[in-house]
């Protein structure tokens, strides 16, 4: 888990991005903690995949996000971890202009 010191709002925007996609799922996901117990349930056999400050850090943009964990979240917001990723490609590419 890599954290941030300095606030990036490349990393807002992304976390921002995340969070909307989550709660389009539905309103059983509207809460990290429902969405996290969900999630683990329906998708990943019971077992913790996330933890809920982890989700909170990279929905506000205070983490940047593991490849392993990216695609676990991916696979929970039923997003192609590749179209994901090349939504966050460009939100970081449009920051840095």
């Amino acid at each position: 888990m890599s954290e941030k010191n300095i606030e990036s709002k490349a990393l807002i925007r992304i976390g921002k991005l995340f969070e909307q996609k989550r709660k389009a799922l539905g309103k059983q996901y509207k809460s990290r903690e429902r969405f996290i117990y969900n999630r683990s349930d329906e998708l990943f056999g019971s077992e913790d995949w996330i933890s809920l400050r982890h989700l909170y850090n990279i929905e506000h943009g205070k983490n940047w996000i593991s490849i392993e964990k990216f695609i676990k979240l991916a696979d929970a917001l039923e997003e192609d971890p590749g179209d994901l990723f090349n939504e966050i490609v460009a939100i970081y590419r449009s920051s840095r202009n």
